[in-house]
């Protein structure tokens, strides 16, 4: 049997079948490498499995160290393969036991089982193998020291003999790029200071001999390549100026190869100064680079250079501005940008060409000229072009109110003109009264910009409650105008979108109760429903699928509702490429375990939830393959901007949040963890948020650095900071308490939460204080830390605290009859709701959790715990049955609404369609049938996304 089990697992060949049989780190896999090793103790590449499941599954990274040791040790352990594996597992062993995201390398024991293995090879090929394999697992790891000395060991063996020349510059590039990764995680993270100035130096010194090689010379410049992987190497070090002083002298061999080069050189020279925010170096690159456009249009008068930089580089001219201000006092950067407007432009008027109108309408921006003609003109000139409105907007919030009104009047009177469609409501019946009414394509990207424009300076600028009527009017105007236009309904047309933002706008105001019309203090969604239902139909007019933004915000819309089904449905639609998934999905996916996680028909929250997860991961793997297939064929130039794009998935916000609903639904279910990435504090260092702005901004201010508009989703995306809450309220506690790990691991905040906005929900803030008492008394139970006061008070407060909770909700319950009408029936579709009931559901689930580890800990007979004479004798069932008492009332909550959609829910919701002005607008683009067909939709998902409620069980 000892040998049978030998031959079973003597090569990594057979052991990866095995691992394929057994393919997760679960119980059942462990149990067949602890028999198996019972049989072969010493077989290395069972010993490898075997500290990969412990660091799996009891998260052990002594005992996981310890079994590779004893790997290395064995027979056959120098099999290439193996050692990669093995590498693998000591690097996240060792960041686990350290509890650090990264480290830079193995450690000196490992790097010498690869020096051994390397010594024991004859065969100048193979010990290359060894070494690429080394900086290929260091690379994926990102231990960039033992990447630095893998490059080292194989830049040495390649150069034995006589290599080509292509081979010497490639291991010479190599070892700059090695030189710099290790340098910088030095400086980030492991804080050698000594270490970072040598290796950045080293890396600088290799770089700039290159430069001045000589022609023939194997390690010289040849293209373009060179200078940017130059660049790159200078900028990351904060050595812009060194860089520019050297690229000002450059060595004759480069002087024509630069010349050919030299936009790409000047993009450089001003781009990376400002990635490295030394504004001084940026002012002067940015003014030499227009000074030399300028000079060139000066000596020709036909010379273009001058509309190039405006039209191709107007980044250069943004950064100019922005540099003269940060570097000048207000009187001089005045000064200056006069000067520039003089010598650019000259005395003459604003120039036709939109390039050169953007840059002459900006210095006068600057210099505080006035700017209504200059607005007036540019749009008369260009609002045919899609790209008009955002062109505007800038130099609009300059103008005071009554130029602004003026400027609006100026937009309309040019729509008419140019035969758009009119303002107000009797030439908008006369003009467009016919369904077969067409326009030509100027005339709609006109009529688009007209409505950006008057919803950009109408509404989002009003803040006087007694402008708040003239407002609301305006609003419905518009609103006809968007519905009623013979373009609302076109793909990828933004009027449709304006249609939806008035009908936002207004169910805002309303639920803010900044207006008596329409609404008053009713709780209704009505006008809520009324853009779902519009932004529904426009993506079934879209027969395409080519608006896959409208797709986006119709599911997020109905999200808003708790039409789960319907978002679902629609988000189908957006079918967005594998690299957009993480800045696209958290704005379907985000408290997906608080609203759907039962998912709905032909939908799986926890499919959904992996495919993004699965993505990100699969991405990984492709960049790292791309990255390096090995020493002899890494894109040196390349690797750095990729391994900032593997950063990207790697360190995910969108990632951290879905593996954290993927938990929390699971958890709600009853369902065990055990095969679902784990999150632990290191899982959140380093994370980013590259959620994208994927919603039209048409608002006075523009984009909100990222964010979704409020009115589009009132229920904020996560934040780091509020993932980080979550972690330690929610994720840490019920880790332990569902004995998913043996350990309380928390986060060390440090930031004072006062300071911090958690993005939280009403019901995930009331939550909070039941988790606090939660997270208390595990604390207490756990740590055996005697703090009777606080034990006390936990005593008091948590029953009367369940008791609350329980009124609460049994207040919400809606009774079987209402006498209100139909269209002011209060709101039965609202994803908060849903959040209030699963928030509450999470609670009690891990407060039953944490009465068995009191049961279990504290009050059997034999337990010797503080607490158990400081619990009051019926103490824990008092809190047990109010607990139960709360789980029932939470599920007539439930049973109340399925009886009132049932009832009267679509009838509801086609009175509601139907309702006030905006309803009646709707009827041009919404018929009864259509209607109708929603509504049954709308009943069926909300029907499904309650009874998934009552599937939630207490224990």
């Amino acid at each position: 049997m000892m040998a049978a089990a030998d031959m079973a697992f003597n090569n990594w060949d057979k052991l990866r079948k095995a691992q394929r049989d057994y393919p997760k780190a679960n119980k059942v896999a462990d149990s067949f490498v602890q028999k198996a090793l019972k049989k072969s103790p010493k077989n290395p590449f069972l010993l490898a499995w075997k500290a990969n499941l412990s660091l799996q599954l009891s998260r052990d990274a002594e005992t996981a160290i310890r079994h590779v040791q004893q790997a290395w040790q064995q027979p056959g352990s120098n099999d290439i393969r193996l050692l990669s594996y093995l590498y693998g597992v000591v690097v996240e062993a060792t960041r686990k036991h350290r509890r650090l995201r990264s480290i830079s390398g193995a450690g000196d024991e490992n790097f010498k089982v690869w020096q051994s293995t390397a010594k024991a090879l004859a065969h100048k090929q193979d010990r290359e193998d060894l070494w690429s394999a080394l900086g290929k697992v260091a690379l994926r790891e990102e231990c960039w020291d033992d990447f630095r000395l893998a490059v080292a060991q194989f830049t040495k063996e390649s150069k034995e003999g006589t290599p080509p020349a292509t081979v010497k510059k490639h291991a010479h590039r190599t070892q700059i790029l090695a030189l710099q990764l290790a340098a910088e995680q030095q400086q980030q993270g492991e804080g050698d200071t000594q270490k970072y100035r040598l290796w950045s130096d080293l890396a600088r010194k290799l770089i700039t001999l290159a430069y001045y090689a000589p022609q023939g010379d194997p390690l010289a410049f040849e293209d373009i390549r060179d200078l940017r992987f130059m660049a790159e190497i200078y900028a990351r070090q904060n050595k812009c100026r060194e860089l520019i002083d050297l690229w000002d002298r450059p060595p004759a061999p480069l002087q024509t190869l630069m010349a050919t080069h030299q936009d790409d050189l000047w993009g450089m020279r001003t781009r990376l100064p400002r990635q490295n925010t030394d504004w001084t170096l940026v002012e002067s690159q940015c003014l030499a680079y227009i000074n030399l456009a300028i000079s060139k249009s000066a000596q020709d008068p036909d010379s273009k250079s001058l509309w190039e930089l405006c039209a191709w580089k107007l980044e250069t001219w943004r950064d100019y501005m922005y540099a003269v201000e940060i570097n000048h006092s207000k009187d001089d950067a005045q000064s200056v940008w006069s000067d520039m407007l003089k010598r650019a432009f000259g005395v003459q008027l604003q120039p036709d060409d939109r390039s050169l109108s953007l840059v002459y309408m900006g210095l006068r921006c600057r210099i505080k000229m006035p700017m209504l003609e200059d607005c007036k003109i540019y749009w008369r000139h260009h609002s045919n072009r899609i790209a008009c409105f955002a062109d505007v907007r800038p130099f609009i919030t300059v103008l005071a109110w009554e130029q602004r009104l003026e400027f609006i009047d100026c937009v309309r009177m040019h729509a008419e003109e140019n035969h758009a469609s009119k303002v107000s409501r009797v030439s908008l019946h006369a003009r467009i009264v016919c369904s077969d009414f067409v326009m030509p394509q100027d005339a709609q990207i006109i009529e688009q910009n007209t409505l950006k424009m008057i919803y950009c300076l109408q509404f989002s600028t009003v803040s006087d409650r007694s402008d708040r009527n003239w407002k609301q009017n305006a609003m419905e105007v518009t609103f006809r105008r968007a519905v009623m236009g013979p373009w609302s309904n076109e793909p990828d047309s933004s009027i449709g979108v304006i249609a939806i933002y008035v009908l936002l706008q207004l169910h805002r105001d309303a639920m803010f109760n900044l207006v008596a019309h329409p609404l008053g203090n009713t709780p209704n969604s009505r006008l809520l429903l009324q853009a779902a239902m519009l932004a529904r139909h426009l993506v079934a007019r879209d027969k395409e699928n080519q608006d896959r933004t409208l797709a986006l915000l119709a599911a997020r819309l109905h999200l808003n509702l708790g039409l789960g089904k319907c978002a679902f449905q629609l988000y189908r639609l957006t079918k967005c490429k594998e690299m957009l998934l993480h800045t696209l999905s958290p704005y379907v996916l985000s408290r997906i375990s608080l609203t759907h996680p039962f998912g709905a028909e032909n939908f799986s929250a926890e499919e959904e939830l992996e495919r993004v997860i699965d993505t990100m991961h699969r991405m990984e793997n492709k960049i790292e393959d791309t990255m390096i297939p090995d020493l002899r064929s890494i894109t040196w130039d390349k690797t750095r901007g990729l391994v900032d794009l593997k950063q990207k998935f790697k360190s995910s916000l969108s990632k951290l949040i879905c593996i954290a609903e993927r938990r929390r639904v699971a958890r709600l279910k009853g369902e065990s963890v055990e095969n679902l990435p784990a999150l632990d504090s290191r899982s959140y260092e380093g994370t980013k948020d590259h959620t994208s702005d994927v919603f039209p901004n048409y608002e006075f201010y523009g984009p909100p650095s990222g964010k979704p508009l409020s009115f589009i989703m009132p229920n904020k995306l996560p934040t780091l900071d509020s993932m980080m809450n979550n972690y330690d309220n929610i994720e840490a506690t019920s880790s332990f308490l569902y004995k998913e790990t043996q350990e309380l691991d928390y986060l060390v905040k440090s930031v004072n939460p006062s300071d911090v906005d958690y993005a939280n929900t009403p019901a995930e803030e009331r939550a909070e204080v039941l988790w606090n008492t939660i997270n208390e008394i595990v604390k207490i139970m756990t740590w055996e830390e005697d703090r009777s006061d606080l034990l006390a008070i936990i005593v008091r407060d948590l029953p009367r605290e369940l008791h609350a909770m329980r009124l609460a909700m049994e207040k919400l319950r809606m009774s079987g009859f209402t006498t209100s009408e139909l269209e002011d029936e209060p709101a039965m579709f609202h994803e908060n709701m849903l959040i209030s009931c699963y928030t509450k559901f999470e609670i009690l689930r891990a407060l039953n959790k944490t009465i068995e580890h009191l049961r279990e800990k504290v009050i059997n007979q034999k337990s010797t715990h503080f607490m158990k004479a400081k619990l009051p004798k019926n103490w824990v069932t008092e809190v047990e049955t109010e607990m139960k008492m709360c789980y029932e009332a939470i599920r007539d909550v439930a049973r109340s609404y399925i009886s009132l959609i049932e009832e009267k829910g679509a009838e509801a919701i086609k009175a509601q369609i139907r309702w006030g002005e905006t309803g009646e607008i709707l009827k041009k683009i919404l018929s009864d049938h259509d209607v109708a067909l929603y509504a049954r939709e709308y009943v069926d998902s909300a029907l499904q996304a309650w009874k998934g409620v009552l599937k939630v069980k207490l224990k």
